[in-house]
């Protein structure tokens, strides 16, 4: 017989945190009737806070949020009083107290921060010497252009860094990748419902428009508004997809995977990017060069294929097709639907190669290519190049141009060294082994994309470059293991 007050002491102890809860909840639930949302915005600080700093991981996560995510105005803040930089804020405190700690500035050797650093040099070089005249842009009233697109680029090179410094195990960076991938995926098939209820871009391009709800269409890629940028993140989700089917051994959640594959690729379709269909077909070769050719891969993409092929006959619009098809050099393309788009490009790049020519050795800052091609441009048009390339050229001169390319080959580097480690199945970082060939496969399709887009200041850029870093250091870290217990 259990004496009278002496209850279980386990089921005593699981109620406090359960009435810590419903109290903590009641508490929150008066102050938004009372005071409004910006009740939250305390509650929300805290939870970032304690977050990051005890699990700083999940606080990466959180921080690419900040960049994918449309999140309440109110959250959003104003000038440099933003979510983005308060994460940045609490994230260099505990990059101080680590380095402080263990006396490790292991990250300012790598050499991708190291050309991260002298490409933010030369753009602030660049607009100092050869930025538009003052006198003009501020008659313009656009000087907020460069020191908000260096700002940004900064920002997303911290981000970079925080990555490479608190993602250390392989299980950190497959929940960072698996976060971008249901932002990629989610912002897709929300852009192909779109079209389907009759809206979207022009009344019949795929696009995300993000709002002010953190949920639904708010918790969009924000970048994705711009269709062209909507279908190179599905053509992305599809490579994480793919790869990520092939390490699943439930026939049911494979067979879950192939119709989303078909739909992510509705949206490039749906999405009327050219630009976009060409970046499918590279996606497409680069799968199915990579590796032996089996039979589960042929069927995998011949039913991917032929649900797709339903799937565009049934719901694309007439004019997204139209468009689709009026490609560069063909006699449509003068007339046809998106022919205003082509002629656009082409009269951005010729604008583009005049500023190179007289701005040959340093650009004319980061961020200033609107002015500048406003000055230029005789119908005074802002529109940008629609070429990575390019615009680096543009802004940043030769030299921020190289920086980039070498970004770009050393995170193939990376990705290609880590393969060679993960592949064998006996590895013990064989489990990594679709995260480093979809990253592989994303870099590609980033290549071909930034000739025809502008890019390099989206995260995506950044992710994939400190993706690379991430793996070489478990894959270097693994190999000195297996030396040692030999």
């Amino acid at each position: 017989m259990r004496a009278v007050g002496t209850g279980d002491p386990v089921r005593g102890i699981a109620i406090l945190p359960v009435a810590g809860f419903v109290l903590a909840s009641m508490v929150v639930g008066t102050a938004i009737d009372q005071l409004g949302p910006l009740a939250l915005l305390p509650v929300f600080g805290a939870f970032m806070v304690g977050v990051v700093v005890a699990r700083p991981a999940y606080g990466i996560a959180l921080f690419l949020s900040t960049f994918l995510m449309a999140y309440p105005r109110w959250l959003q803040g104003s000038g440099y009083l933003t979510i983005n930089n308060a994460l940045g804020g609490v994230f260099l405190l505990l990059l101080v107290y680590q380095v402080y700690r263990h006396q490790d500035w292991w990250f300012l050797k790598a050499r991708e921060i190291q050309v991260l650093g002298f490409v933010v040099l030369v753009f602030f070089l660049s607009e100092r010497l050869n930025g538009p005249d003052p006198q003009k842009v501020e008659l313009l009233g656009a000087g907020f252009y460069f020191a908000e697109g260096l700002r940004m680029f900064v920002n997303r090179a911290a981000f970079l860094v925080f990555l490479i410094v608190f993602i250390r195990t392989p299980a950190h960076l497959r929940m960072l990748v698996l976060v971008a991938l249901v932002f990629m995926v989610v912002t897709a098939l929300t852009g192909v419902q779109g079209v389907l209820r009759g809206g979207g871009f022009g009344g019949y391009r795929a696009a995300a428009q993000a709002s002010d709800l953190v949920v639904g269409p708010g918790a969009l890629i924000r970048s994705a508004a711009n269709p062209n940028r909507l279908a190179m993140f599905a053509v992305l989700a599809i490579t994480s997809l793919w790869y990520l089917m092939q390490t699943l051994r439930v026939s049911a959640v494979r067979l879950v995977i192939v119709p989303t594959l078909a739909l992510l690729a509705l949206a490039v379709f749906m999405s009327a990017s050219r630009s976009g269909l060409l970046g499918l077909l590279v996606c497409a070769v680069a799968i199915m060069a990579d590796g032996r050719f089996d039979l589960g891969k042929i069927l995998s993409i011949g039913l991917a294929g032929a649900l797709l092929m339903i799937l565009v006959v049934q719901f694309v619009p007439e004019r997204s097709l139209e468009r689709l098809t009026n490609l560069p050099g063909t006699s449509a393309a003068e007339t046809g639907e998106g022919s205003g788009s082509l002629d656009r490009r082409e009269g951005s790049v010729s604008i583009a190669l005049e500023l190179v020519r007289d701005n040959p050795l340093l650009g004319v800052g980061m961020g200033n290519w609107q002015v500048a091609r406003f000055l230029r441009d005789p119908a005074r048009a802002t529109g940008s190049p629609h070429n990575s390339y390019l615009l680096a050229l543009v802004e940043g001169g030769p030299f921020a141009l190289l920086g980039f390319l070498l970004l770009l080959w050393w995170t193939w580097q990376n990705l290609r060294f880590a393969e060679s480690f993960v592949s064998n199945p006996f590895s013990p970082l064989a489990e990594l082994t679709w995260i480093v060939k979809s990253s592989k496969v994303s870099l590609l399709v980033l290549v071909f994309y930034s000739m025809v887009a502008d890019l390099w200041n989206l995260v995506i850029l950044f992710m994939l470059v400190g993706f690379g870093i991430v793996m070489r250091r478990l894959v270097e870290q693994a190999m000195r293991e297996d030396a040692l217990a030999v």
